[in-house]
């Protein structure tokens, strides 16, 4: 009986401890979830009379707390949980079949600054995204398997500032009949990518495509610690992972507390996440670490193409910034010479791998777009292209794929 007892009472911990462990994640990102694990070892020790009470007051708080907050989360699309594209930034696979339009009031420069977002919001006239996405949380009409191309990349490939029809895929594919697959998610970097190729190549079999990977030169130059257990790839189609974090995002507890931490803070004047300079008369915002003022060290990509030297992409696309592109227009500035595409275009592992630099064709159209209209490839107030950018972008794309 006695052990009857101790097995029941072990069972009943671990069962408390499964609920507790949940339960708490559910306030922090997949980043922090060794916290997530000591507290539950913590909680674990207590004696189970105080562990049925915690249980039971922390489901009563999370009952409680989504239904005060629901109201306050349903007037932001960024912490709607009904139009949210992306679990979050440290488990990075979309959202499975979404289909939504939200309201971009801001860009993710101006939204970075107090002073920038009240002068760049966009209260009358907000931008309207449709936001769909298919089974594997890619944003696509076709399925990969009747593409040609499978695109690997982040933002400037996912481009949530853009709305569905007006995506790079789908102008390739409506516009110049070229079967592209878009398999770009925001937020995630180069590593992400070669898992990307790897999980379509090696869960999917498709090794009869042509991968065309899009290398930002803002945030995908960081120096990289190659991790060699990145076992990203695997849990893609993951099920049990995704119904978890689908439950995460139906309380979105995260976000919603960070976007409130976010709004009481005070902006640190000794530090300017965001630049304001004047482009052709007028105001263009830049993000601060993507302003290259001299020759700064350039981490290399070497680690990454040695460990994926079996998944290279077909062809490599060489995104710049939106300062590399106007650094000339801008009043009294000095442009320093970088070195990021000669990191791409003179790497040995890379040999058969067909790079475009599409840096020479951006500063040409900018030159031209800015005569003639006074118009920016990029969205004034974001790091991102625009629809225009999209569309010049669409066609350095087709030239080299047609050819």
């Amino acid at each position: 009986m006695n052990i009857k007892l101790k097995l029941l009472k072990i069972i009943t911990k671990i069962l408390f401890l499964i609920i507790f462990f949940f339960i708490t994640s559910l306030f922090f990102s997949g980043q922090k979830i060794i916290v997530v694990l000591i507290l539950s070892l913590i909680f674990f020790a207590v004696k189970i009379g105080y562990q049925k009470i915690v249980i039971i007051n922390l489901l009563i708080f999370i009952i409680l707390l989504k239904i005060s907050i629901y109201p306050f989360q349903n007037k932001i699309d960024s912490i709607n949980p009904s139009k949210i594209s992306i679990y979050e930034k440290h488990f990075l696979y979309g959202l499975r079949n979404v289909n939504f339009t939200i309201k971009s009031y801001n860009g993710d420069l101006s939204s970075l600054d107090k002073k920038f977002k009240i002068k760049y919001r966009k209260n009358s006239n907000p931008k309207k995204i449709k936001i769909t996405s298919d089974e594997l949380g890619f944003r696509n009409k076709i399925k990969p398997d009747e593409a040609d191309y499978i695109f690997v990349g982040d933002s400037f490939l996912h481009l949530g500032n853009i709305t569905q029809e007006k995506t790079l895929n789908y102008i390739l594919n409506n516009k110049y009949n070229l079967k592209t697959y878009n398999a770009g998610l925001g937020a995630t970097d180069i590593s992400h990518y070669f898992e990307t190729i790897k999980f379509f190549k090696d869960i999917k079999n498709f090794n009869n495509k042509k991968y065309v990977m899009f290398i930002f030169q803002g945030n995908d130059f960081l120096d990289y610690n190659v991790n060699i257990k990145n076992n990203y790839h695997k849990y893609i189609e993951n099920s049990l992972l995704h119904s978890y974090y689908k439950i995460k995002v139906f309380f979105n507890f995260y976000h919603t507390i960070k976007l409130f931490t976010h709004s009481i803070k005070k902006n640190n004047d000794n530090f300017k996440k965001v630049f304001e300079y004047q482009v052709a008369n007028q105001s263009v915002l830049f993000k601060f670490d993507y302003i290259y003022e001299k020759e700064n060290e350039i981490k290399s990509l070497n680690k990454l193409f040695i460990k994926y030297k079996n998944y290279l992409p077909d062809i490599i696309v060489f995104i710049p910034t939106k300062y590399e592109v106007y650094c000339k227009f801008i009043k009294n500035n000095t442009c320093a010479k970088t070195k990021h595409f000669s990191l791409i275009h003179n790497n040995k592992n890379l040999n058969g791998v067909k790079i475009i630099d599409a840096n020479f064709f951006f500063k040409e159209q900018a030159n031209l777009t800015l005569q003639k209209s006074n118009d920016l490839l990029y969205e004034i107030d974001d790091t991102h292209l625009n629809e225009f950018g999209v569309n010049i972008l669409s066609k350095i794309i087709s030239q080299n794929l047609s050819n």
